[in-house]
């Protein structure tokens, strides 16, 4: 069984789809703490940054929040009409709107790949992520092409699990996917 796992990216990619399409369980990491920067709360077109603005502070994906959600999102579909299908997904909660966007879209995308939240632990780093490939019987992990820097691979092999790399994702908008 090939698994994935990737933080909730708001308005994903094609690549971040792709990888989903191309495994048997991905999983969605909720349970982290939030990067300042990254993809989780902006998506770029273009030259341009489309960012839904967060709450001050460290937390976790699971409880970082969108403030002024409904005012931000409105001032995207302005600029992006057809991503008013995903007024509904739209929540101060970054997680909650994130999945359900992600899940929107890989229906309209004909993408039949379960997907799972993670669960706490206090495991990090390749020994959490063997844990949650373990958890879901994964022989396979696929892991994004950074994974190379980061990635102890001797805990995998140990583990008896796999690992391959979604390497050179293709970064069209999600904009342009509708």
């Amino acid at each position: 069984m090939r698994l994935a796992i990737h933080q909730p990216n708001f308005c994903p990619t094609k690549g971040y789809f792709d990888k989903m399409a191309s495994v048997d369980l991905f999983v969605i990491m909720i349970h982290c703490q939030w990067e300042k920067g990254k993809y989780q709360n902006r998506f770029h077109v273009g030259k341009e940054w489309n960012t839904m603005s967060v709450n001050h502070g460290l937390e976790s994906i699971k409880d970082k929040v969108y403030t002024n959600p409904v005012k931000n999102w409105k001032k995207i579909t302005d600029r992006y009409p057809q991503l008013e299908r995903f007024d509904v997904c739209i929540s101060s909660s970054m997680a909650e709107t994130n999945c359900r966007i992600i899940h929107s879209a890989s229906m309209k995308l004909r993408i039949s790949t379960p997907t799972r939240t993670d669960y706490e632990t206090q495991l990090m780093g390749t020994e959490r992520l063997v844990d949650m490939c373990k958890t879901y019987n994964a022989t396979e992990y696929l892991s994004g092409k950074s994974g190379r820097k980061y990635l102890d691979l001797k805990q995998f092999e140990e583990a008896g699990i796999k690992v391959s790399f979604h390497d050179n994702p293709d970064l069209t908008p999600l904009v342009h996917l509708l």
